[in-house]
Protein backbone atom coordinates (compact mmCIF):
# COMPACT_ATOMS: atom_id res chain seq x y z
CA UNK A 1 0.00 0.00 0.00
CA UNK A 2 1.49 3.62 -0.77
CA UNK A 3 1.29 5.72 2.07
CA UNK A 4 -1.72 7.85 2.07
CA UNK A 5 -3.14 4.18 2.16
CA UNK A 6 -1.33 3.33 5.70
CA UNK A 7 -2.28 6.53 7.04
CA UNK A 8 -5.67 5.67 6.19
CA UNK A 9 -5.76 2.11 7.61
CA UNK A 10 -4.09 3.80 11.04
CA UNK A 11 -6.75 6.80 10.58
CA UNK A 12 -9.90 4.92 10.46
CA UNK A 13 -8.26 1.96 13.00
CA UNK A 14 -10.19 3.18 17.03
CA UNK A 15 -7.38 3.34 19.39
CA UNK A 16 -7.94 5.68 22.31
CA UNK A 17 -5.67 5.01 25.21
CA UNK A 18 -5.26 1.81 26.54
CA UNK A 19 -7.02 0.07 23.71
CA UNK A 20 -4.41 0.75 20.97
CA UNK A 21 -4.05 -3.45 20.01
CA UNK A 22 -5.49 -3.17 16.58
CA UNK A 23 -3.63 -0.29 15.99
CA UNK A 24 -0.74 -1.97 16.81
CA UNK A 25 -1.37 -4.79 14.74
CA UNK A 26 -1.56 -2.88 11.62
CA UNK A 27 2.26 -1.32 12.42
CA UNK A 28 3.37 -5.09 12.91
CA UNK A 29 2.03 -5.98 9.53
CA UNK A 30 4.05 -3.13 8.33
CA UNK A 31 7.38 -3.71 9.59
CA UNK A 32 7.19 -7.06 10.26
CA UNK A 33 10.48 -8.30 8.34
CA UNK A 34 12.39 -5.47 8.27
CA UNK A 35 13.51 -4.84 11.88
CA UNK A 36 13.19 -6.78 15.29
CA UNK A 37 10.29 -6.14 17.16
CA UNK A 38 8.58 -6.77 20.84
CA UNK A 39 5.75 -5.84 22.71
CA UNK A 40 6.01 -5.32 26.42
CA UNK A 41 3.86 -5.47 29.01
CA UNK A 42 2.11 -1.94 28.57
CA UNK A 43 1.46 -2.71 24.77
CA UNK A 44 4.54 -0.64 23.61
CA UNK A 45 5.76 -2.12 20.20
CA UNK A 46 9.50 -1.62 20.45
CA UNK A 47 11.54 -1.95 17.40
CA UNK A 48 15.31 -2.40 17.08
CA UNK A 49 17.06 -1.20 13.53
CA UNK A 50 20.06 -2.29 12.44
CA UNK A 51 22.33 0.00 10.87
CA UNK A 52 25.05 -0.01 8.44
CA UNK A 53 27.20 0.90 11.65
CA UNK A 54 26.74 0.41 15.63
CA UNK A 55 25.21 3.33 17.05
CA UNK A 56 28.17 5.14 19.40
CA UNK A 57 25.06 6.51 21.61
CA UNK A 58 21.98 4.59 21.67
CA UNK A 59 19.08 6.73 20.07
CA UNK A 60 15.33 5.53 21.21
CA UNK A 61 12.62 7.92 19.10
CA UNK A 62 8.48 7.20 19.77
CA UNK A 63 5.54 8.31 18.36
CA UNK A 64 2.34 7.24 20.20
CA UNK A 65 -0.33 4.90 18.68
CA UNK A 66 -3.28 6.00 21.08
CA UNK A 67 -5.68 8.88 20.20
CA UNK A 68 -8.05 11.87 21.73
CA UNK A 69 -11.70 10.34 22.11
CA UNK A 70 -14.14 9.27 24.57
CA UNK A 71 -15.17 6.46 27.32
CA UNK A 72 -18.89 5.66 27.98
CA UNK A 73 -19.28 6.32 31.94
CA UNK A 74 -22.97 5.91 32.47
CA UNK A 75 -26.64 4.84 30.17
CA UNK A 76 -29.18 7.19 31.44
CA UNK A 77 -33.12 5.73 31.85
CA UNK A 78 -34.00 7.84 28.61
CA UNK A 79 -31.32 5.53 27.12
CA UNK A 80 -29.13 8.95 26.08
CA UNK A 81 -25.58 8.36 27.25
CA UNK A 82 -22.99 9.51 29.21
CA UNK A 83 -19.12 9.59 28.52
CA UNK A 84 -15.77 11.69 29.48
CA UNK A 85 -12.79 12.55 27.15
CA UNK A 86 -9.65 10.50 27.42
CA UNK A 87 -7.35 12.92 26.02
CA UNK A 88 -7.17 17.29 25.28
CA UNK A 89 -10.47 17.60 23.69
CA UNK A 90 -11.90 20.83 22.98
CA UNK A 91 -15.84 20.18 23.80
CA UNK A 92 -16.84 22.68 20.52
CA UNK A 93 -15.74 20.24 18.24
CA UNK A 94 -17.97 17.65 19.43
CA UNK A 95 -20.97 18.75 19.31
CA UNK A 96 -23.32 16.87 16.21
CA UNK A 97 -20.29 14.45 15.78
CA UNK A 98 -20.82 11.26 14.53
CA UNK A 99 -19.18 8.85 16.90
CA UNK A 100 -18.54 5.00 16.86
CA UNK A 101 -18.84 3.09 20.19
CA UNK A 102 -16.18 -0.29 20.58
CA UNK A 103 -16.02 0.47 16.48
CA UNK A 104 -19.42 -0.96 16.15
CA UNK A 105 -22.55 1.15 17.15
CA UNK A 106 -23.25 4.62 15.78
CA UNK A 107 -24.30 7.74 17.81
CA UNK A 108 -24.46 11.42 17.72
CA UNK A 109 -23.08 13.98 20.49
CA UNK A 110 -26.08 16.18 21.43
CA UNK A 111 -27.18 18.79 24.01
CA UNK A 112 -29.67 20.83 25.22
CA UNK A 113 -31.24 22.60 22.27
CA UNK A 114 -30.22 25.59 21.92
CA UNK A 115 -33.72 27.70 22.65
CA UNK A 116 -33.85 26.26 25.97
CA UNK A 117 -30.36 27.20 26.94
CA UNK A 118 -29.77 30.51 29.39
CA UNK A 119 -27.93 33.16 27.58
CA UNK A 120 -25.07 32.15 29.70
CA UNK A 121 -25.16 28.92 28.65
CA UNK A 122 -25.33 29.84 25.27
CA UNK A 123 -22.02 32.16 25.39
CA UNK A 124 -19.45 29.45 26.97
CA UNK A 125 -18.37 26.00 25.50
CA UNK A 126 -20.82 22.81 26.64
CA UNK A 127 -19.23 21.17 29.56
CA UNK A 128 -18.77 17.23 28.64
CA UNK A 129 -20.86 16.61 31.92
CA UNK A 130 -23.87 18.59 29.62
CA UNK A 131 -23.31 16.36 26.63
CA UNK A 132 -24.51 13.09 25.49
CA UNK A 133 -24.73 10.61 23.41
CA UNK A 134 -27.88 9.49 21.37
CA UNK A 135 -27.71 6.03 20.07
CA UNK A 136 -30.89 5.83 19.01
CA UNK A 137 -32.11 3.97 21.90
CA UNK A 138 -35.60 4.69 23.55
CA UNK A 139 -34.78 2.92 27.03
CA UNK A 140 -32.41 2.37 29.08
CA UNK A 141 -32.64 -1.25 28.42
CA UNK A 142 -32.48 -1.08 24.90
CA UNK A 143 -29.39 1.00 24.82
CA UNK A 144 -27.88 -2.02 27.16
CA UNK A 145 -28.28 -4.31 24.61
CA UNK A 146 -26.05 -2.20 22.35
CA UNK A 147 -23.37 -0.92 24.55
CA UNK A 148 -21.60 -1.34 27.56
CA UNK A 149 -19.96 0.84 30.27
CA UNK A 150 -16.30 1.41 29.89
CA UNK A 151 -16.53 1.52 25.69
CA UNK A 152 -14.05 2.86 23.86
CA UNK A 153 -15.53 5.86 21.73
CA UNK A 154 -13.85 7.42 18.64
CA UNK A 155 -14.73 9.90 15.80
CA UNK A 156 -16.97 8.36 13.49
CA UNK A 157 -14.12 9.08 10.52
CA UNK A 158 -14.69 7.67 7.18
CA UNK A 159 -11.08 8.05 5.70
CA UNK A 160 -8.49 10.69 4.78
CA UNK A 161 -9.19 13.18 2.47
CA UNK A 162 -6.25 14.62 0.04
CA UNK A 163 -6.79 17.82 -0.81
CA UNK A 164 -5.50 21.59 -1.98
CA UNK A 165 -1.94 22.18 -1.82
CA UNK A 166 -0.42 19.11 -0.42
CA UNK A 167 -2.64 18.53 2.63
CA UNK A 168 -4.03 15.70 4.37
CA UNK A 169 -6.99 15.47 7.02
CA UNK A 170 -8.87 12.73 8.75
CA UNK A 171 -9.37 11.72 12.06
CA UNK A 172 -6.11 10.89 14.71
CA UNK A 173 -4.00 12.31 11.62
CA UNK A 174 -1.34 13.86 14.09
CA UNK A 175 -1.11 10.68 15.60
CA UNK A 176 -1.16 7.98 13.01
CA UNK A 177 1.09 9.72 10.27
CA UNK A 178 3.77 10.02 12.39
CA UNK A 179 3.39 6.57 13.09
CA UNK A 180 3.10 5.56 9.49
CA UNK A 181 5.91 7.59 8.52
CA UNK A 182 8.51 5.93 11.22
CA UNK A 183 7.41 2.21 10.08
CA UNK A 184 8.16 3.16 6.28
CA UNK A 185 11.63 4.43 7.59
CA UNK A 186 11.66 0.94 9.75
CA UNK A 187 11.44 -0.74 6.29
CA UNK A 188 14.81 1.08 5.02
CA UNK A 189 18.37 1.42 5.95
CA UNK A 190 20.13 3.15 8.59
CA UNK A 191 23.59 4.49 8.91
CA UNK A 192 23.32 3.27 12.73
CA UNK A 193 21.07 1.51 14.73
CA UNK A 194 18.31 2.56 16.28
CA UNK A 195 15.61 1.71 18.35
CA UNK A 196 11.77 3.02 17.81
CA UNK A 197 8.82 2.57 20.05
CA UNK A 198 5.38 3.04 19.32
CA UNK A 199 4.11 4.17 22.75
CA UNK A 200 0.39 3.75 24.50
CA UNK A 201 -1.23 5.83 26.44
CA UNK A 202 0.11 9.25 25.66
CA UNK A 203 -3.10 11.09 25.77
CA UNK A 204 -3.70 10.05 29.27
CA UNK A 205 -0.73 11.48 30.06
CA UNK A 206 0.93 8.06 31.19
CA UNK A 207 2.59 7.15 28.15
CA UNK A 208 4.35 3.77 28.36
CA UNK A 209 7.41 5.43 27.18
CA UNK A 210 8.92 5.43 30.19
CA UNK A 211 8.26 1.58 30.50
CA UNK A 212 10.14 1.60 27.36
CA UNK A 213 12.93 3.58 28.08
CA UNK A 214 13.80 1.51 31.37
CA UNK A 215 14.17 -1.03 28.98
CA UNK A 216 15.81 0.52 26.26
CA UNK A 217 18.06 2.81 28.62
CA UNK A 218 18.79 5.24 25.56
CA UNK A 219 21.41 7.69 25.70
CA UNK A 220 19.17 10.14 23.81
CA UNK A 221 14.94 10.17 23.42
CA UNK A 222 13.58 12.28 20.24
CA UNK A 223 9.67 12.52 20.83
CA UNK A 224 7.76 12.78 17.46
CA UNK A 225 4.45 14.60 17.88
CA UNK A 226 1.92 17.22 16.35
CA UNK A 227 2.43 21.42 17.02
CA UNK A 228 -0.85 23.21 17.04
CA UNK A 229 -0.83 25.23 14.07
CA UNK A 230 -1.82 28.83 14.05
CA UNK A 231 -1.50 29.76 10.63
CA UNK A 232 -5.26 30.80 10.23
CA UNK A 233 -7.00 33.69 10.49
CA UNK A 234 -6.30 35.83 13.82
CA UNK A 235 -3.40 33.38 14.59
CA UNK A 236 -0.29 34.52 15.65
CA UNK A 237 1.29 32.37 12.70
CA UNK A 238 3.98 31.04 15.02
CA UNK A 239 3.78 27.41 13.60
CA UNK A 240 2.80 26.99 10.19
CA UNK A 241 1.33 24.07 7.77
CA UNK A 242 4.14 23.24 4.81
CA UNK A 243 7.47 24.98 6.87
CA UNK A 244 8.80 22.16 7.64
CA UNK A 245 8.70 20.45 11.85
CA UNK A 246 8.38 22.23 14.80
CA UNK A 247 11.01 22.54 18.04
CA UNK A 248 10.84 24.47 21.16
CA UNK A 249 12.88 25.03 24.31
CA UNK A 250 10.34 23.98 26.28
CA UNK A 251 6.50 23.21 26.71
CA UNK A 252 3.64 22.70 29.05
CA UNK A 253 5.41 19.84 30.94
CA UNK A 254 9.00 19.75 29.48
CA UNK A 255 12.28 21.93 29.13
CA UNK A 256 14.39 20.06 26.68
CA UNK A 257 18.23 19.58 27.08
CA UNK A 258 19.72 22.11 25.35
CA UNK A 259 23.01 20.61 23.54
CA UNK A 260 20.63 18.19 22.12
CA UNK A 261 18.30 20.91 20.72
CA UNK A 262 21.63 22.51 19.53
CA UNK A 263 23.08 19.43 17.41
CA UNK A 264 18.85 19.59 16.34
CA UNK A 265 19.35 22.89 14.88
CA UNK A 266 22.96 22.01 13.86
CA UNK A 267 21.75 19.05 11.59
CA UNK A 268 19.04 21.06 10.21
CA UNK A 269 21.23 24.27 9.02
CA UNK A 270 23.97 21.80 7.71
CA UNK A 271 21.42 19.38 5.91
CA UNK A 272 19.55 22.93 4.52
CA UNK A 273 16.21 21.18 6.28
CA UNK A 274 13.55 23.50 6.63
CA UNK A 275 13.06 23.80 10.67
CA UNK A 276 10.06 25.94 12.83
CA UNK A 277 11.69 27.37 16.03
CA UNK A 278 8.91 28.25 18.29
CA UNK A 279 9.34 30.40 21.70
CA UNK A 280 7.53 28.29 23.57
CA UNK A 281 4.51 25.29 22.78
CA UNK A 282 1.28 25.11 24.36
CA UNK A 283 1.36 21.28 23.40
CA UNK A 284 1.80 18.16 25.69
CA UNK A 285 3.49 14.70 25.08
CA UNK A 286 5.46 11.75 26.53
CA UNK A 287 8.94 13.79 26.93
CA UNK A 288 8.37 14.27 30.28
CA UNK A 289 7.99 10.58 31.27
CA UNK A 290 10.99 9.46 29.18
CA UNK A 291 13.47 12.13 30.97
CA UNK A 292 12.25 11.28 34.35
CA UNK A 293 12.71 7.93 33.69
CA UNK A 294 15.36 5.50 34.51
CA UNK A 295 18.77 7.74 36.18
CA UNK A 296 17.52 10.16 33.65
CA UNK A 297 17.52 10.48 29.96
CA UNK A 298 18.31 13.64 27.46
CA UNK A 299 15.07 14.33 25.44
CA UNK A 300 14.00 16.50 22.65
CA UNK A 301 10.77 16.83 20.78
CA UNK A 302 10.27 16.91 16.67
CA UNK A 303 6.52 18.43 16.00
CA UNK A 304 4.28 18.03 13.21
CA UNK A 305 2.42 21.20 12.83
CA UNK A 306 -1.34 20.09 12.45
CA UNK A 307 -4.40 22.38 12.05
CA UNK A 308 -7.89 21.21 14.21
CA UNK A 309 -6.01 18.71 16.26
CA UNK A 310 -8.35 16.19 18.37
CA UNK A 311 -10.83 16.52 16.27
CA UNK A 312 -12.47 14.88 13.56
CA UNK A 313 -10.45 16.81 10.66
CA UNK A 314 -7.40 16.92 11.77
CA UNK A 315 -5.28 18.38 9.53
CA UNK A 316 -1.55 17.89 8.43
CA UNK A 317 0.90 19.22 5.08
CA UNK A 318 2.68 16.21 3.14
CA UNK A 319 5.45 18.41 3.09
CA UNK A 320 5.86 18.54 6.57
CA UNK A 321 6.27 14.81 6.92
CA UNK A 322 8.77 14.70 4.10
CA UNK A 323 10.91 17.52 6.08
CA UNK A 324 10.48 15.40 9.61
CA UNK A 325 11.82 12.35 7.84
CA UNK A 326 14.55 14.30 6.88
CA UNK A 327 14.97 15.74 10.48
CA UNK A 328 14.99 12.44 12.23
CA UNK A 329 17.87 10.73 9.60
CA UNK A 330 20.25 14.22 10.00
CA UNK A 331 19.62 13.74 13.67
CA UNK A 332 20.24 10.22 14.28
CA UNK A 333 24.27 11.03 12.41
CA UNK A 334 24.38 14.06 14.31
CA UNK A 335 24.21 11.94 17.31
CA UNK A 336 26.98 9.96 16.42
CA UNK A 337 29.34 12.27 15.38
Amino acid sequence: MSKVEWITTLCNTDGISGREDKVRSALIEMIDGHCDWTVDARGNLLCHKKGRHPAVKKLMITAHMDEAGFMLTGIREDGLLSFANVGDIDSRVTLGKAVRIDGKTLGVIGTKPIHLQTKEEQDRPVPFDKLYIDIGASSKESAEQAVSLGAQITFAGEGVAEFGDGYLTGKAMETRAACVMLAEMLCEEWEYDVDVVFTVSAQTMTSGAANAAFVLRPDLALVIGSAKADDVRGGAHTCCLGKGPAVCLHDQTTYYDLAFYQQCLKAAKDHQIALQQIERSSDKNESKQIQTSCAGVPVMALSIPCRYPASISAMIAKQDLALTRQMILALAEEIQK
